[in-house]
């Protein structure tokens, strides 16, 4: 399943999840709605710091696969000018 997906679902469920507890709620108006809001904010704090951890462990990917390609290039480079020097002396 894609990450995105997981993500919107997630937020789905969690946007109906806070409709039915507003619908269905016991307390006082005002009570309810202040516990929604605090879970809202609970649930968007939980759901924002996975996203980071998630976007950090991405972006640490690409910049360890740009650090290994850059020394790929550079031995790379040495042979070519390695092979080009033999062809020069032949």
């Amino acid at each position: 399943m894609k990450t995105s997906s997981i993500i919107v679902t997630t937020l789905i469920v969690s946007a109906t999840c806070v409709i039915l507890a507003a619908l269905f709620a016991l307390d006082k108006g005002s009570k309810a709605s202040n516990k929604i809001t605090r879970k809202g904010k609970l649930y968007r704090d939980y759901l924002m710091d996975n996203l980071y951890d998630f976007a950090n462990s991405v972006s640490h990917t690409f910049e360890n696969l740009e650090d290994k390609t850059m020394r790929l290039s550079t031995i790379v480079n040495a042979k070519a000018n390695e092979i080009k020097a033999d062809l020069n002396q032949k």
